[in-house]
């Protein structure tokens, strides 16, 4: 694929590292605007090179002057920066069994754009992969941004993955999609370069940059159809040595009754995920034409949704089961925050929507009773600022952070992590 006829050559990333330029875009992204005193302090680099490197991103288009901060007293006020927020745009697709998700970003970082779609259902991913690429094309013309100005677009779904080829490793939904060419064959009916991603670390990657998480260490329990985790840690993504990390949908908890996806009986998923739950529902005959639970294989999170809602409602059964659900989810955030030792845990997921305060309420208990570190630092459970959006929203920005900004060449190697230099030396 060429490159953009005039696009500047300006990689966030090189050999695996931010480069200086990067990482003055991700501060102006979460900041908002920042002089280049302020960009020096929390780079720990000389204002010489500030100057020299914020001089190229300013010739580039990528950012401008915005005026001045008048609140610094004596002196002459400092000139402020801000990103050029059309100067290019990302795509976010988030795609399971039962929804879609697709966002469209500003360079900035901000949503201009959205749609909530269906999901795969019972199709393959040549049909899924064409219908994503109408809506993407569609929702790019409506919101008046030329493909042109797209970096690329994030692919995000369930793993386990080899994100370096961009295919699943999983004969799920369906078989045919195991080890289908999914960012090959939506890169070609896009025009456009596509990354595959982890949904729950996209989740977690996303909360990281557009959320509202007051620590840089945190975990995330991401429930759509299955359940996922994600973890940052020190403002980075644990990644594992495949970026197959933090799958706690697939801890065993006990010996279970039924077989999970994985092939493995007990897991968190297969006992307490939102599957587990419909089916509990329609055990009971009564319950199901009470809530209107159908039981659909690619409806599980609009029959869920009516369990959460009827709960909301003040329904004692259909609360019953999804406090049960809770609490197994529970046990699998204590072995997420005994593993890596943290303090937070983000709920994030369509599942969420309607049902979070009651995960977070249930999860909190268990932390609280069982975590390793609770006589040190009380867990915190939060949902997330983008409960629905989340892994979509991280998706795009991972194409923003690690998408090269001659952008339209072939994507970079899922080896390319965002790992941000601590010493001068690294720089």
């Amino acid at each position: 694929m060429n490159a953009v006829q005039g696009a500047p050559d300006m990689p966030h990333i090189e050999d695996g590292r931010v480069t200086t330029a990067g990482r003055m875009l991700d501060l102006l992204r979460t900041r908002g605007t920042l002089s280049r005193v302020e960009l020096a302090e929390r780079t720990g680099l000389t204002p010489a090179t500030i100057t020299n490197v914020v001089r190229r991103l300013i010739d580039d288009g990528l950012v401008h002057e915005t005026g001045r901060d008048q609140q610094q007293g004596r002196g002459q006020p400092r000139r402020l920066l801000e990103l050029n927020a059309g100067a290019w745009y990302a795509v976010g697709i988030q795609v399971d069994l039962t929804t879609t998700t697709i966002v469209v970003l500003d360079f900035a970082g901000d949503r201009i754009a959205g749609a909530s779609l269906r999901g795969s259902g019972g199709d393959g991913p040549e049909t899924t992969l064409a219908a994503l690429a109408e809506h993407v094309t569609a929702l790019l013309r409506s919101a008046g941004v030329p493909t042109d100005r797209v970096l690329g677009a994030g692919l995000v779904t369930h793993g386990p993955q080899d994100r370096e080829r961009g295919v699943l490793l999983t004969a799920q939904p369906e078989p045919e999609w195991l080890e289908f060419p999914l960012t090959e064959t939506l890169s070609k009916r896009l025009g456009l370069p596509v990354l595959l991603e982890n949904d729950a670390t996209a989740a977690a990657f996303g909360e990281q940059w557009a959320g509202a998480v007051p620590t840089d260490t945190f975990g995330l329990i991401y429930m759509a159809s299955g359940i996922g985790g994600g973890v940052i840690v020190d403002g980075e993504s644990y990644r594992g040595r495949a970026s197959n990390a933090v799958e706690i949908g697939h801890v065993a908890l006990s010996e279970g009754r039924e077989p999970c996806v994985c092939g493995n009986r007990g897991c968190a998923q297969a006992e307490a995920g939102p599957r587990a739950v419909v089916d509990q529902v329609l055990a009971d005959g009564d319950l199901a034409e009470r809530l209107g639970v159908r039981g659909a294989h690619d409806t599980t999170l609009v029959d869920f949704e009516r369990v959460a809602r009827a709960w909301r409602g003040g329904d004692e059964a259909a609360g019953a089961l999804l406090e049960r659900s809770a609490r197994w989810i529970g046990q699998a955030a204590v072995t997420l925050v005994n593993l890596f030792d943290l303090d937070t845990i983000v709920l994030a997921g369509p599942a969420f929507v309607t049902a979070g305060p009651l995960y977070r309420r249930h999860i909190a208990a268990e932390l609280e009773l069982r975590a390793l570190s609770r006589t040190l630092s009380r867990p915190e459970v939060l949902i997330s600022t983008n409960v629905d959006t989340a892994a979509a929203i991280g998706g795009a920005l991972h194409v923003l952070r690690t998408m090269p900004i001659d952008a339209r060449v072939p994507r970079p190697s899922a080896d390319a992590l965002e790992t941000i230099p601590t010493s001068e030396g690294d720089r």
